[in-house]
Formats: C-alpha cells, sequence, structure tokens
C-alpha cells in the first residue's frame, strides 16, 4: 500500500478543522437530532467525496490511504458508509464468489463505524454494504470481526446482516451483482501494488485487471502509474518472476515508456526471453488474444507497434517473428501483396490452431472490422470492391473456419446496414446490393440459397385487429 501524500493529508485537515469548527456540528453535539447530523452531512460529505474522486482519477494507489486517514474522528464518521461500500466491491472474487484474499479494509472500516459515538447516524447507510462484505468473506472472519464489537446491540446489528442466501453460490453472486448496480457511474476501482515478492502471487492478477481498467475508461489520468510500474519490471528480486510479463506488456503497448526507460523495460523482458522463452512467448501470444477479445479494451494498431517496440529483435524466437510481422502490416498495409505473401510465410511456420496464428487473424480481422464501421450506406460499391478481393486471400491464407465466420458476421452487419437505407426493391441501389450480394455469399459459402433468400425477404407486418 502506498502512503497517503502530504498534499492530501493537508487537505484533508483543513476537511477536518472545519467540521470540528462548525456551528452544525456544535448543535448536533448540544441536541443530539438526527436532523443537525444529516446537516453536517450535506455541508462536508461532498467535500469529502470531491477529495475522494480527485485522488482516485490522480493517485489511484493512495485510495486505501486515504481512506483510512478518514478513520479519524474529527471527521466525525463523514463519507464513511461510501467509503465501506467501494471497500466490499473491489477486492478479487474467486469463481465460488467469496474474497480471493481477506478483505482486512473492510474488516478495518467496519470496526471503526462499529465504535464511533455516530453509530446509530451512520448504521441506516451501512446495511447494504455489511451484507455484500459478509457474504463474500468467510464465516471465520465474520465470526471474529463481529465478536471484537464490544457493544451488544451493534453486534446483535451486525449479525442481522448476515444473508441467508449467502450459503450459496447463487446467493452470493446475486447480492453482490445487485449492490454493484449501485455503483456503475462511480469511480472507485483499486487493487494492491505488490512491493514484495511475497506479494507477487496474490496482487498480480488483480493489479493487472485493475490496469486493464485504468487503460480502458476515457478521461482518466494515469501519470501515476509508469513510476510503479517500471519499479516493479526493473526490481532485480523478481527475476524470473512469470508475474512481471503481463504488467510489462500493458506498460508498453498503453503508457509508451520513452528513452532510459524504454531501454530498461525491453532489457528486462530480453532477459525473461532468454532465460524463459516458451513460458515467456505463450505469455504473451495468451495476453495479447485477450486484449483483442475484450471488446472494452482497445488494443489495435498504435498498441501493437508500440507493444513491438519493448521486443529485441536480435533474439531468434517466435515474438521476434511475430512482431516483425505485425510492424509490416501495420506500416506497409494488409492489402499489400508483400505483406499477404509473408503472413502466408509465417502462418504456415505454425500449427494452424496456434495462438501465433490465432493473434494475426485477430489482426487482420480488426482491419476489416475498422473499415467497415468507416463505410457509409451509400458506399456499398467500395464495400463489394474491397471484400470482393481480400476476403478470398485471406480465407485462403488461414484456411481457419472461425476467421471465415466472423467474416460473415462482417458482412452481415453491414449488408443489414445497406437494407435498412435502401429499401426500394425496384429501385437499383437495392437490386445492385442483392446482386452482388447472392453472388459472393454464395461463393464464400456464408450462406445458402435458402438462408439467403430468407435474408432478403421482407417480414409481413401483421394487420391490426379490428
Amino acid at each position: 500500500m502506498y502512503e497517503l501524500n502530504d498534499t492530501y493529508k493537508a487537505h484533508l485537515d483543513s476537511i477536518a478543522e472545519a467540521i470540528q469548527a462548525s456551528p452544525t456540528l456544535a448543535q448536533y453535539l448540544e441536541e443530539e437530532e438526527d436532523e443537525h447530523y444529516e446537516a453536517l452531512k450535506a455541508e462536508f460529505e461532498p467535500q469529502l467525496e470531491a477529495a475522494h474522486e480527485q485522488i482516485n482519477h490522480y493517485s489511484p494507489f493512495e485510495i486505501e490511504s486515504f481512506e483510512r486517514y478518514l478513520l479519524d474522528d474529527r471527521f466525525e464518521g463523514l463519507f464513511l458508509p461510501r467509503v465501506l461500500g467501494y471497500s466490499v466491491l473491489r477486492p478479487q472474487i474467486n469463481a465460488q464468489f467469496f474474497y480471493s484474499r481477506q478483505n482486512d479494509h473492510f474488516g478495518e472500516i467496519l470496526s471503526y463505524i462499529a465504535g464511533n459515538v455516530n453509530f446509530d447516524q451512520l448504521r441506516s447507510r451501512i446495511g447494504q454494504a455489511v451484507q455484500v462484505g459478509f457474504a463474500l468473506s468467510s464465516d471465520i472472519y465474520v465470526t471474529g470481526l463481529i465478536d471484537e464489537i464490544p457493544t451488544k446491540r451493534v453486534r446483535q446489528f451486525l449479525l442481522s446482516q448476515k444473508a441467508d442466501n449467502a450459503r450459496t453460490t447463487e446467493g452470493r453472486k446475486q447480492i453482490f451483482l445487485r449492490y454493484q448496480r449501485q455503483f456503475r457511474s462511480r469511480n472507485y476501482q483499486y487493487a494492491p501494488f505488490p512491493l514484495a515478492e511475497n506479494e507477487l502471487i496474490s496482487h498480480t492478477d488483480h493489479l493487472v485487471n485493475f490496469l486493464l481498467y485504468r487503460i480502458s475508461q476515457e478521461g482518466l489520468n494515469n501519470d501515476a502509474l509508469p513510476g510503479p510500474l517500471y519499479d516493479m519490471a526493473t526490481n532485480e528480486d523478481y527475476t524470473g518472476r512469470k508475474e512481471i510479463v503481463e504488467p510489462i506488456l500493458i506498460y508498453g503497448a498503453y503508457l509508451s515508456p520513452e528513452g532510459e526507460a524504454l531501454e530498461a523495460i525491453k532489457n528486462v523482458l530480453s532477459r525473461e526471453r532468454k532465460a524463459h522463452s516458451d513460458r515467456v512467448e505463450q505469455q504473451v501470444m495468451t495476453f495479447l488474444l485477450r486484449l483483442k477479445n475484450d471488446p472494452t479494451i482497445t488494443f489495435g494498431q498504435l498498441e501493437e507497434l508500440n507493444l513491438g517496440e519493448l521486443i529485441d529483435r536480435t533474439i531468434d524466437d517466435d515474438l521476434t517473428a511475430y512482431f516483425n510481422l505485425t510492424d509490416k502490416i501495420h506500416n506497409e498495409g494488409y492489402t499489400e501483396p508483400e505483406v499477404q505473401e509473408a503472413i502466408q510465410e509465417e502462418v504456415l511456420k505454425q500449427q494452424g490452431l496456434s495462438e501465433f496464428n490465432e493473434n494475426i487473424r485477430q489482426t487482420i480481422l480488426a482491419y476489416f472490422d475498422t473499415y467497415a464501421a468507416s463505410l457509409g450506406t451509400d458506399d456499398y460499391n467500395d464495400w463489394f470492391a474491397h471484400t470482393g478481393k481480400q476476403f478470398p486471400i485471406y480465407m485462403k491464407i488461414f484456411a481457419n473456419e472461425q476467421f471465415n465466420q466472423e467474416l460473415r458476421r462482417l458482412a452481415i452487419r453491414y449488408t443489414k446496414r445497406l437494407i435498412k437505407v435502401h429499401t426500394n426493391k425496384r429501385g437499383k441501389d437495392y437490386r445492385d446490393i442483392k446482386k452482388t450480394t447472392v453472388a459472393t455469399w454464395t461463393d464464400y459459402d456464408f450462406m445458402t440459397d435458402k438462408q439467403l433468400k430468407e435474408f432478403f425477404k421482407t417480414p409481413r407486418k401483421r394487420k391490426k385487429s379490428a
């Protein structure tokens, strides 16, 4: 965990001082009415929320330190129900919908709330969060947490939050997803950064997911990410550890290291390739496919070229062959005959269903996808000319049924756009579209005559009942 920097500490201290000097707080302490605490909440929680959003935007690895700083009586428990909610949603969850590791951050915040003098005002806002945290934690952990609470009525409240349906995986899943939906518009994600070798196994998968979340969200400032990633990659204690490979790939593809940093990261990856060739090749190819197949993540020409900057081409392995080929595709163009010959040559060296070949297929599919998305409904002649030449070439090069089905999906999607606009069956546009589509799709084996007839069939409109 990264410590909270002094700037944010000073900002939080100023809010705490304002809370303690507030006439609203004085009135609440004197009269102990809920309405005065609500007024205090309305006055200061927006300030705490704004500070929380700011640190999550600019310094995400300090977020838990920020939240622990709020466990101070000067803040009167304000904003802690929201923080408790974030704490139960962030950790990594396994297939059985239990936390992969003990959620001590949740336990620490809940214990503080349970002992806070304003617990009666806070309890109405924490029930669901407690239920989720308990459902995803082990019974032993929950029992130990409750037993440490000194006040009987607080223990009874917490015991009442243990849900009966949390006994099954499906029940825990429902509890978690129902609560998570309430925070869809919130930026609360966080993963602990492995700061020691013994944390690599427990932290890295969660870290990778967090990094992918950060780079996939528009508008987030990721200037705080390169420093820790550089330190992780160049840490000599991590030499030979498979856990450093995926963070390095994210660093290279999305955060664009330059100069000495680029050379250092490149040297680390070269060291790992030489020492563990087969394993690193497999890791890189598998991770590339993950990036290309995840619709929430952008991975295209720029990211693949960036990643190629990390690859030492003097090493004779499949990674050199792969990135030499993708450099050629991206720089010269996938429609060039020389590029297509190079693709065919490399593809034939690999097993047909290898991840090497699948990655090349995905790279080419991305170009076809981008081309289809760039065309308007009046550009169908360009589409037919382009795909009429390129589809047969690549179907022959790859000889892969799944690739052909992806081309079919693209063709259907674009053609549906066309016939939604060009609806006059007697018009030249419609007749040209249908004629060319029927001829080419039959050649490509995209559809049978019967399927094509059904595809172009106009659905009958139901007659309105009298």
